[in-house]
């Protein structure tokens, strides 16, 4: 392990040892686990979905690839070694991949090359968000913020200056969008990210606290009405912490570590995604959960999977969705959720294709 990762603290070390697991074992390690079992079992880190494409992204520069809503899967190329965690497509053609150590990776047709941008910074690379075939953005360690407005051929660097972690970034338009991280924190701008404001979060503390109140993902939904202002938007994190903001974007604590009703789960929260107005999360130890349209109550999901991380979900065109996770794990819904099942990607050899069985 890199001297970098060793220095880390609180959230990022617990972040690479719940979510990413072995991206830092050696080559040969992975090599073994391959040769013993035909079935991928990488760690997949996220999943995007475009129409009926999906790709898959995850340990040593692994990316697959379906044209098919997930029916079969190809390897595509990626170039790098390092571990990629997040992808953003903004139509089935152009889509961008961030990852470990600065990679920021794009392709302009779906996939079928994979170019390394060059982005002004070597850390790591954990959330990822474009508007369009232009506009962009991506968050990481050390408080790094790096902005784009020509498809990544170059990065303008916006970083805080301040040694946080920042797990997502969202916008809603190209001036207004939000961060989150390290300590509960989060932050907000309307001119692009030229500058953020912290806003007040009900779990922010202080670094000397030595407490962990890691904030993962952000989900925006669109507003409701004239679409003036934020409604209805929600942020995961540790220990199954769910904020939602109420008019005026003030956050709200809706589940917390118990301290209230909610059915919903203890175990830490790291992606999440609406289909069809329902809203859905998935964290460590298999953790599956949802919230009706006009629903503040999650509900555990119980799914026949392994007690491992589940990273990334998405969802597609006519209620196909997936779930990708630790040691391989997939899971692919056909009808919007109503019922998951669970796919294993079989290799075929070295740069073929690759099918799946369920």
């Amino acid at each position: 392990m890199s001297a970098q990762v060793v220095l880390v603290r609180n959230g990022f070390v617990l972040l690479l040892g719940l979510v990413l697991g072995s991206v830092f074992l050696p080559v040969e390690g992975r090599a073994q686990s391959l040769g013993q079992n035909p079935t991928f079992r990488e760690n997949f880190y996220d999943v995007g979905i475009r129409d009926n494409r999906c790709w898959i992204v995850g340990y040593y520069g692994t990316i697959l690839h379906s044209r098919d809503r997930g029916l079969t899967w190809e390897v595509q190329t990626s170039g790098t070694k390092e571990a990629l965690f997040r992808v953003s497509f903004v139509n089935p053609e152009n889509g961008w991949i961030s990852g470990s150590y600065g990679t920021i990776l794009r392709t302009r047709d779906g996939g079928g090359r994979w170019e390394l941008q060059q982005a002004p910074t070597t850390e790591h690379l954990f959330g990822l968000n474009f508007l369009n075939e232009r506009i962009g953005w991506a968050v990481g360690s050390r408080g790094t913020i790096l902005y784009t407005e020509n498809g990544g051929l170059t990065w303008v660097d916006r970083s805080l200056g301040e040694d946080v972690i920042l797990n997502d970034v969202a916008f809603i338009n190209r001036r207004e969008g939000w961060v989150v991280g390290e300590f509960g924190r989060i932050y907000h701008t309307v001119d692009g990210g030229q500058s953020l404001v912290k806003q007040k979060s009900p779990i922010e503390v202080s670094f000397i606290s030595g407490e962990n109140r890691n904030l993962f993902r952000l989900l925006l939904l669109r507003p409701e009405g004239d679409g003036k202002g934020l409604m209805n938007s929600w942020a995961f994190g540790l220990d199954g912490v769910i904020l939602k903001t109420r008019e005026g974007g003030q956050w709200e604590v809706v589940h917390k570590n118990g301290s209230t009703s909610s059915a919903a789960t203890l175990h830490h929260l790291f992606d999440a995604e609406v289909y069809s107005g329902r809203k859905w999360a998935v964290g460590e130890r298999g953790t599956v959960v949802f919230a009706g349209v006009r629903d503040e109550e999650w509900v555990p999901v119980g799914l026949d999977t392994p007690p491992v991380s589940l990273n990334g979900i998405a969802f597609g065109l006519d209620g196909l969705g997936l779930i990708v996770g630790n040691r391989g794990v997939v899971l692919r819904t056909e009808d919007g959720g109503e019922k998951w099942d669970r796919i294993r990607i079989i290799s075929q050899g070295p740069g073929k294709g690759i099918s799946r069985v369920q």
